[in-house]
């Protein structure tokens, strides 16, 4: 595997884990040597003034602000989109 290779998977891991398996994740990480080093070095959000906008671009949190949806769209899209076009089925919309 090269280097993107591993970094995408670990990109992937990340996006399916749990909130307490990802707190568990920065556990170790925090405990590793080298790798809290590295987990030093990235700011984090409930550091500084406000800390919104140093982490992502302003563009997308207008953009983030602006979809409005139920809080688990991104996990359940799926199956918004197959109830959506039975309700339009039925209907004959």
């Amino acid at each position: 595997m090269t280097a993107a290779q591993d970094y995408e998977h670990l990109h992937h891991l990340v996006d399916r884990l749990s909130p307490s398996q990802v707190r568990r994740l920065r556990l170790i990480i925090t405990e590793d040597e080298e790798l809290s080093r590295v987990d030093r070095q990235v700011p984090d959000e409930t550091e500084g003034d406000d800390g919104e906008g140093e982490l992502l671009p302003a563009s997308f949190l207008a953009l983030s602000g602006s979809i409005e949806a139920p809080a688990d769209y991104a996990e359940r899209h799926d199956d918004y989109i197959r109830e959506r076009a039975e309700r339009e089925r039925s209907t004959g919309e």
